[in-house]
């Protein structure tokens, strides 16, 4: 077997994200910023194709399931002309369904090579089997096919019946939009205290007041001196936030943890929000993958702009 058999166009990116992670871990173990930054840039390879590749399928889906409608009635339409199933579904081959088309062309491929029209369709569900709809819709034909029912008017009822069902999801999309906005709005406000805290926090470890009268020196310390020779596993936190600050040059001490929990914080709040609010807006936390983008990417930035400018 060839070599490019072997390896498939998908395995390309975990495989970088392997070697980059390998190499960060065993070369610049010594060096914790070009470390993290290694590893950092190797999950990042090894994740965002796979997410990319979810959400442009979910679309695609998507596409192809507003077209099954039409699709049916004008399938009814044309074996109310006279034609049987399959020379139906050849004839809509000549017609633009946008995604479905390709489907339909593999359907009419098989056809001519002898392929069952029953077989043809329980193909192109597999093809689509995350799409439900579909898989629905095939099975319903399928049935009625082989029953010998009447199909044309088991195709009308079915698309009558998605597109009341598209109706209703239309309407719970647009009272659903308004709680979207909610997530971002609810986000953006928490990175707006974040940079609230930073303004009076961040001052606050440079502080040193008197305390002479109770007999000493009040000052804000690293919460992470404590763990300065201890190994103990609620110190986790401090060595991640150390290598979060050597990877973006965050400064060290007490100013350097408060820096990397924030941008942790707005990091973490920023991907879930935005899969909430892909699961309320659309129903699917795949389609939420955009906002937890938008989300993570603003806040992150905004974060980072402020504090490698020193406005917080």
């Amino acid at each position: 077997m060839d070599i490019k058999e072997k390896i498939n166009i998908k395995h390309i990116p975990p495989i970088i994200a392997a070697i980059l992670i390998f190499v960060g871990i065993v070369v610049f173990n010594n060096n914790v910023g070009i470390m993290g930054n290694l590893i950092l840039l190797g999950l990042l390879i090894g994740t965002i194709p796979f997410i990319l590749i979810s959400y442009f399928e979910f679309q695609k889906i998507k596409l192809i399931e507003e077209q099954i409608p039409p699709f049916l009635l004008d399938l009814a339409e044309a074996q109310k002309a006279g034609m049987t199933l399959p020379e139906a579904l050849r004839n809509m081959g000549k017609s633009d369904y946008g995604k479905l088309s390709v489907q339909i062309k593999k359907i009419n491929d098989q056809l001519s090579w002898g392929v069952p029209v029953q077989e043809a369709l329980y193909r192109f569900s597999n093809r689509v089997k995350k799409s439900q709809l579909v898989s629905k819709v095939t099975r319903i034909i399928i049935e009625s096919y082989n029953s010998g029912g009447d199909i044309v008017r088991t195709m009308e009822a079915t698309a009558r019946d998605i597109d009341s069902i598209r109706e209703a999801e239309k309407e719970r999309k647009a009272m659903a939009f308004q709680h979207v906005m909610v997530m971002y709005a609810i986000y953006y406000i928490f990175i707006g205290i974040i940079i609230g805290l930073s303004k009076t926090l961040i001052p606050m470890l440079t502080i040193n007041v008197d305390t002479s009268s109770i007999g000493g020196i009040l000052a804000f310390q690293n919460p992470c001196d404590v763990c300065v020779g201890n190994p103990h596993i609620f110190c986790i936190s401090c060595i991640v936030f150390g290598t979060v600050c050597k990877m973006f040059a965050l400064g060290s001490g007490a100013i350097c943890y408060y820096y990397a929990l924030f941008l942790m914080m707005a990091v973490v709040q920023g991907i879930f929000s935005g899969l909430v609010a892909g699961q309320i807006g659309e129903n699917s936390v795949i389609a939420g993958i955009k906002h937890s983008v938008i989300m993570t990417v603003s806040g992150f930035s905004i974060l980072m702009i402020l504090m490698q400018t020193g406005l917080v």
